[in-house]
């Protein structure tokens, strides 16, 4: 027996609104994976930058070769760099 109209329309009401939310949560997802990489590298950056530790010894620390490790704290400062003028209010107000 065939579903009526509104129990279709229901139906598809709710896959939608369910897709919606897990689209939704998948964007937290991310967004909150790249807050942690984010201040990871910060960490790691900070640790390098004070002379707490040479780059070859956090390497040892982290488990990353020296090269990936340069590479990923280039792309932090850059990141860096752009949060800080994003974040920046205007001062023209």
């Amino acid at each position: 027996m065939p579903k009526p109209d509104t129990d279709k329309a229901a139906e598809a009401q709710r896959v939608q609104q369910a897709q919606q939310r897990l689209a939704a949560a998948k964007v937290t997802r991310d967004q909150r994976k790249a807050d942690a990489e984010f201040d990871f590298w910060a960490d790691v950056a900070a640790a390098i930058d004070s002379g707490e530790v040479k780059q070859t010894e956090a390497c040892d620390a982290i488990g990353f070769k020296r090269e990936y490790v340069r590479r990923q704290l280039i792309e932090h400062r850059a990141q860096a760099a752009a949060r800080a003028t994003t974040d920046t209010p205007d001062s023209t107000d």
